[in-house]
């Protein structure tokens, strides 16, 4: 169970470092990371707590090093929020496939 926890934390950590990227070059797309943390408040999928957390890293955004800096910190704290990150969708469907195959692809030569 600890490997596999450890297993999520480091794959969306990767992918939330694939995210800080795309976010550097494309900074308009934190109007939608705003919006999707909006509406998950709002019907209840997401905590106050973990909304006042992600709410505090998105106002980072007119500090883009301070905010990239946040979302790819390896802690325990940030590991339990990016299970339910704002930033989904970020990311098109194409460039989280190529990321899973890429990252599977690297996991099966480690075996």
């Amino acid at each position: 169970m600890r490997h596999t926890a450890h297993l999520v934390d480091a794959n969306l950590l990767a992918i939330h470092k694939l995210i800080a990227s795309k976010i550097q070059a494309r900074p308009e797309l934190i109007t939608q990371v705003e919006t999707k943390l909006e509406e998950r408040f709002k019907v209840g999928l997401i905590y106050r707590g973990n909304y006042l957390n992600w709410s505090a890293i998105i106002d980072l955004q007119n500090d883009m090093p301070a905010l990239v800096a946040q979302l790819c910190e390896d802690s325990d704290e940030m590991n339990r929020l990016r299970r339910q990150s704002p930033f989904v969708g970020v990311l098109s469907e194409q460039e989280r496939e190529d990321f899973l195959a890429n990252n599977n692809a690297q996991a099966a030569k480690t075996l």
